[in-house]
């Protein structure tokens, strides 16, 4: 075992991306058909999504107010027709949950002003309707399996007027008037009921149908992955859990199974999302499959004269090998026996992948050994720049062949231990103190604060963030699209 210095240089290039790709968990969410990442948010998850909703609402407004169209109205014997909304104001709606059903919308002060006409016999004239209400709501978000999706469903609804006055142009009208104010109240609550509901079953589920479902790595062009719903949220008392999974395609089964999420919210975030090792050791297996790590040495960062590069390096740690051999330039053959495979626990993350390692003179294997390789590391992320260090090695080396006579089993693990200690270990650390940028969030998010956590076989990252202005137009531009597809009828 060997405690890394980040004081050295070198590497082996590919041996880099395949452990930047593992430690980073950039590509973390993507195999599976079970429980694979969860994502987990409180009221404070809740109070954030209403301030996206309002950033929305003059769309709704300019939507509603350009396309709605009232039916006509009998109260009464008193014909109400050709009704249009004059004016409106949407409230910030006001979101929380409902333990084990789903979600409460409330909607306090929402303003309307409708005009019409009414004409009852041979008498007729305008009217125009001014009220004030509260909506009350709840709502489930089920897992449709079948298709793959979340979607919303209208569970309650209850409409408490503050105020609904109608003016019919004069004194005595207006009193006649107040006889069908409650006839009024019934239908207009009958109404905003029915287009909450439709809202629920079209608007919101086409909003959950427009996230894209399918994704494409930029390493595995030719795999498509598909997010799906593992099973229906679970409505806590302080906060909703939402299971996910993943598919991928793959001709050889997974050689191994998820083993569960078990940790949730932290209440100081907006949400947290919870990665399971799993998913990053799909990606492994379908990218780094066995041979698909292929590394060599001369190569750039140590070329020919390197001292790992001639026998001379080897004169006290294996001394028959510079007997043999005398001042010979060394190629080294490194190619893995399998996928690598990492492993999330309390406070680190392990990387474990068995290797091959040829040690050639002259275009001959001289020593062939199989070794496998373990690290052990952490991940901290600031803003939304990811940094890490590897802190310790630790190889188990097997001789397989050896034309210089037996080699100590002790003496092979110290020269790889060595040999990896100045190759891939400080370029690994010289990347991750450096940093990196979550792909895609820096355009879609600004991040805040954010924490991350490695658990007992899961990755947990808690946030608090906003949107950028391209994500805020990208969603009015999807609400847009979708709202003016609904043919509103009160």
């Amino acid at each position: 075992k060997a405690v890394v210095s980040t004081q050295s240089t070198g590497s082996f290039d590919n041996m880099v991306r395949f452990t930047t790709l593992l430690l980073a968990f950039t590509a973390a969410a993507l195999a599976t058909n079970q429980e694979t990442f969860r994502l987990s948010f409180g009221q404070k998850g809740l109070d954030w999504f209403e301030t996206v909703v309002a950033d929305v609402n003059d769309v709704l407004r300019d939507v509603i107010m350009k396309g709605l169209v009232i039916p006509p109205m009998d109260m009464n014997g008193v014909a109400v027709e050709q009704l249009k909304m004059r004016d409106m104001s949407l409230p910030k709606p006001d979101l929380s949950i409902v333990e084990g059903s789903g979600y409460k919308l409330n909607a306090n002060g929402l303003l309307m002003v409708i005009d019409g006409a009414w004409s009852y016999g041979f008498f007729s004239g305008e009217l125009t309707v001014n009220t004030k209400l509260n909506l009350e709501a709840i709502a489930s978000v089920d897992a449709d399996m079948k298709r793959g999706k979340f979607r919303t469903n209208g569970e309650a609804c209850d409409v408490d007027f503050v105020s609904l006055e109608i003016d019919m142009g004069n004194d005595l009208l207006n009193r006649i008037a107040q006889g069908m104010v409650e006839d009024v109240k019934t239908e207009i609550a009958g109404i905003v009921c029915k287009e909450v509901d439709t809202a629920l079953d079209s608007g919101i589920n086409s909003l959950l149908n427009a996230i894209p479902s399918e994704v494409k790595l930029h390493l595995l062009e030719d795999i498509v992955f598909t997010f799906a719903p593992d099973a229906d949220p679970i409505y806590s008392a302080d906060h909703v859990d939402v299971p996910c999974r993943v598919h991928a395609k793959s001709k050889v089964p997974f050689p191994f199974a998820p083993q569960g999420i078990t940790d949730s919210l932290d209440p100081e975030f907006i949400g947290c999302v919870l990665l399971s090792d799993y998913l990053v050791n799909s990606v492994s297996f379908l990218a780094l499959g066995k041979g698909a790590i292929r590394e060599s040495i001369p190569n750039k960062k140590f070329p020919i004269g390197s001292d790992l590069t001639n026998t001379a390096y080897f004169k006290k740690s294996l001394p028959q090998l510079y007997k043999a051999y005398p001042n010979k330039e060394v190629t080294y053959k490194i190619t893995n026996l399998r996928h690598p495979e990492l492993e999330f626990d309390a406070g680190l993350q392990k990387i474990n992948v068995p290797l091959r390692v040829l040690v050639q003179v002259d275009g001959a294997t001289i020593i062939n050994l199989r070794l496998t390789l373990n690290t052990r590391g952490d991940l901290s992320i600031r803003g939304a720049k990811i940094t890490g260090t590897c802190e310790e090695i630790d190889t188990k080396t097997v001789v397989v062949s050896s034309k210089i006579g037996d080699i100590d089993a002790k003496v092979a693990n110290d020269i790889m231990d060595d040999i990896f200690l100045k190759t891939i270990i400080p370029d690994v650390n010289a990347f991750f103190k450096k940093g990196f940028t979550l792909p895609c969030i820096e355009k879609a998010i600004d991040v805040r604060r954010v924490l991350a956590q490695t658990k007992d076989d899961f990755l947990r990252v808690c946030g608090d963030f906003s949107l950028t202005k391209y994500t805020q137009d990208k969603i009015r531009e999807v609400v847009e699209d979708i709202v003016k597809k609904f043919t509103f009828a009160f």
